[in-house]
């Protein structure tokens, strides 16, 4: 649906034009007035407009310049100029500012209303255009790196994805690896000689660092993306497996590069050999906790995974607190069930035969406990009685720590937060969609527009018609005209008023537009219902 502007300082010809004229039967859904070229300006910066009607004479400002202003900040507005001089020289100018027609007044309704559905035409034809697949092509090439990098960044997470969709997108985005292909795992971190460079140069050496590993790894397929903790992970792939087992000779080669030519250390620790998209996520969650385990021991080294991490059943889990996405961020996006299963899976509820030490179990339960006091913060609770009383037993007896006990807390703290999140949502929905209809119900004869209501709300249009919708199943204009219909056939049966006076008790600025409406949704006249 389209929004649409009216200007003119002549405000009997804005309200005229807003009032009178079916707008939504041409996909006009907004509809904004204006009555000043200052005004205009305004509601431009704060709305999408996508059709403006404006007239050519005003006192402060001509709407030429107005149509010069507003294509500053909205190039694609289609405009609609109105005048009542038919001079060459304005015409010209409009043509010039690319507005769709030049109408004199006053003004044919009907040729207005052609006028704005050729412009709502003009515009789709426009976004067609933008979206064609060449174009779209186009978009893709440009934005490749990004998207690459996003790929690999979204495996690396984990993220659920289809073999299909996962096969076609190594196609689309040309990447060089396939499924089932021998991959390694490198990932790098830039040590303490680049910790003094702000952001935009970290992000110029870290794309250099890329470059150069390109150039070094020339005989490998290479794939590589940024992480949001700063990590730069390379997947490396070649068919023979005997050259894939030299790449640590290539990652050394990489280290002295970059030491070499940008004066700067860095740590590389490869993953074992396997098989795309295998062990993706759990590699990468190994390489970050070998290359910490050598935080501070070494300016540079480089290490692989096998050397430093047998990997015993029982650190499985409490890995898994270091994969994206953190609890914390779960929580806080109210991710409630992923949020149990991550617990579940970090405390191996399910793996029968296998448990976690009580030295693990017991960090797992601190770690829970600070991100719960952190993430369920509140005025009116303490930390005590927000952990309550199985946390302080099982802090005081530490042998009475067990992993489906510490699950079966969590999961009851999570549960507890969840209801009272969902309960205050509701609650707040009510109140907003109880504030429109009492507002509608009490200003039906006033002109009433989803921006008038939205300001009453203290809400946003765009937002305040999101939440009504999901909280009602409509639109504020279904239920606005719902309640039109059914005050319509009060009045006609209950009261002698007539069927102008109606009109103008439910809204309408003018009784031909009710009597339009009415027919179309009953099949008859509103003077025709009264007398059945």
């Amino acid at each position: 649906m389209y929004a649409l502007l009216i200007v003119d300082d002549e405000k009997s010809v804005v309200d005229s034009l807003a009032l009178t004229i079916p707008w939504e039967d041409s996909g006009i859904e907004e509809v904004h007035r204006a009555y000043s070229a200052e005004e205009a300006l305004d509601i431009a910066s704060r709305f999408a407009i996508d059709v403006m009607i404006t007239d050519i004479r005003m006192p402060e400002m001509d709407g030429l310049e107005l149509i010069r202003l507003i294509r500053l900040s909205a190039p694609r507005i289609r405009s609609i100029i109105l005048s009542g001089h038919d001079e060459f020289e304005y015409a010209q100018q409009a043509i010039r500012y690319q507005a769709m027609n030049y109408m004199l007044k006053p003004v044919d309704t009907q040729a207005l209303i052609q006028t704005v559905e050729d412009a709502i035409k003009n515009i789709e034809q426009e976004w067609e255009k933008i979206s064609s697949m060449q174009q779209i092509q186009h978009m893709l090439h440009a934005n490749l790196p990004v998207l690459q990098n996003q790929f690999l960044n979204d495996l690396l997470q984990n993220k659920p994805m289809s073999q299909h969709i996962l096969e076609e997108r190594l196609k689309i985005l040309n990447l060089p690896i396939r499924m089932e292909d021998n991959y390694r795992m490198m990932v790098i971190r830039m040590e303490e000689e680049f910790s003094g460079y702000d952001l935009q140069s970290l992000s110029l050496l870290e794309y250099a660092i890329t470059n150069i590993a390109d150039e070094v790894f020339t005989p490998f397929g290479l794939w590589h993306c940024i992480t949001d903790q700063g990590y730069l992970v390379f997947l490396i792939h070649h068919e023979d497996p005997k050259t894939l087992n030299s790449v640590d000779s290539f990652a050394v080669k990489l280290q002295n590069h970059v030491q070499k030519f940008l004066k700067g250390a860095i740590s590389i620790c490869l993953g074992q050999e396997r098989l795309f998209p295998g062990g993706l996520s759990e590699g990468f969650n190994r390489c970050v906790a070998a290359i910490q385990q050598n935080v501070g021991e070494h300016k540079s080294y480089f290490i692989t995974v096998d050397d430093q991490l047998p990997n015993p059943v029982m650190d499985q889990g409490y890995l898994q607190l270091l994969e994206p996405p953190l609890l914390p961020q779960l929580l806080e996006a109210g991710n409630w069930e992923e949020a149990i299963a991550k617990i579940k899976r970090v405390l191996l509820v399910d793996e029968e035969g296998s448990d976690l030490s009580h030295e693990v179990l017991y960090t797992c339960l601190l770690y829970l406990s600070s991100t719960f006091a952190i993430a369920f913060r509140s005025q009116h609770v303490t930390v005590d009685e927000l952990l309550n009383e199985e946390f302080d037993l099982m802090i005081r007896k530490k042998s009475q720590i067990s992993s489906h006990r510490v699950y079966a807390w969590a999961e009851k703290i999570i549960q507890f937060h969840r209801s009272q999140a969902i309960n205050q949502i509701r609650h707040t929905h009510d109140d907003i969609v109880s504030s429109v209809h009492a507002y509608i119900q009490n200003h039906l004869s006033d002109g009433i527009s989803l921006q008038i209501i939205a300001d009453h709300v203290g809400l946003h249009p765009v937002y305040l018609s999101k939440v009504y919708k999901t909280a009602t199943g409509e639109t504020i204009g279904d239920y606005l005209f719902r309640l039109r219909m059914q005050r319509a056939v009060h009045l006609l049966t209950q009261t002698e008023l007539k069927v102008a006076d109606v009109s103008k008790k439910l809204g309408f600025m003018a009784p031909p537009h009710f009597i339009k409406i009415f027919k179309k949704q009953y099949g008859c006249t509103p003077q025709e219902y009264r007398n059945r």
